[in-house]
């Protein structure tokens, strides 16, 4: 099935033919080596005790659990980011003006909010980088990690997709990365952002792909050489 026809159930078809007429839509697929990067799946984004999570979603903790377990079995490398040091107004910046809670101790003082759950927190080998903005990229070494650590393909996944994940996934496009998103392992405040921002993205920046297929093509190019490496 090709990503037009995918996303037929929720695009009118006159406008997904503007997208078929402009041969949007290819996919990428995965290169030589292929890294995770996990943004934002901090206790703030995906916990309700927290006025910024749009809600409990064990389904896409369940995912994330999943994917991070994976690549952990395949000896893959793992990336994660979360925001950086928020407690004083100049390092927030614009945040000041755009939100209404960034002066709150829950949102920019708490410690806890900037924790990962223990399913999928990250380990000593893992790359944590630091952000003040959407994007991961954004005046931080992500790019720079990156190239030395030869990755040529990134599996995003986090929080939320039409905010920082659709911010990384522009980025890393841009700058020549492969992208694939995975679905399942992605969450909005929006169901309705969510949908919209997918599909975009699968037009015109990444491969937007079910948790099971991610999982079934990492498995197929990797496993055996996890098997041979144990």
């Amino acid at each position: 099935m090709s990503k037009i026809d995918k996303w037929a159930d929720y695009m009118p078809a006159d406008e997904l033919a503007t997208y078929a007429k402009g041969k949007f839509g290819e996919s990428v697929g995965m290169g030589a080596r292929v890294a995770l990067l996990n943004i934002d799946t901090t206790h703030m984004f995906v916990d309700p005790a927290y006025p910024q999570c749009g809600g409990e979603d064990p389904a896409l903790i369940a995912a994330l659990t999943h994917l991070t377990e994976t690549f952990r079995n395949l000896g893959l490398p793992i990336y994660y980011s979360r925001r950086d040091d928020r407690s004083h107004p100049v390092r927030r910046g614009m945040w000041n003006d755009k939100l209404g809670i960034a002066d709150d101790f829950i949102y920019s003082r708490d410690p806890r909010a900037d924790e990962w759950p223990d399913a999928y927190a990250p380990r000593e080998q893992d790359v944590i980088v630091y952000k003040n903005k959407a994007s991961c990229f954004f005046q931080t070494p992500l790019e720079s990690f990156l190239r030395y650590d030869n990755v040529d393909t990134l599996v995003i996944c986090g929080v939320s997709t039409s905010g920082c994940i659709r911010a990384g996934a522009h980025d890393a496009f841009s700058h020549n990365f492969r992208v694939i998103v995975a679905e399942d392992a992605c969450g909005d405040r929006s169901a309705t952002a969510h949908k919209a921002n997918l599909f975009d993205m699968d037009m015109k920046m990444a491969d937007v792909e079910s948790l099971d297929d991610v999982v079934a093509e990492l498995q197929r190019r990797f496993g055996g050489e996890a098997q041979a490496m144990g």
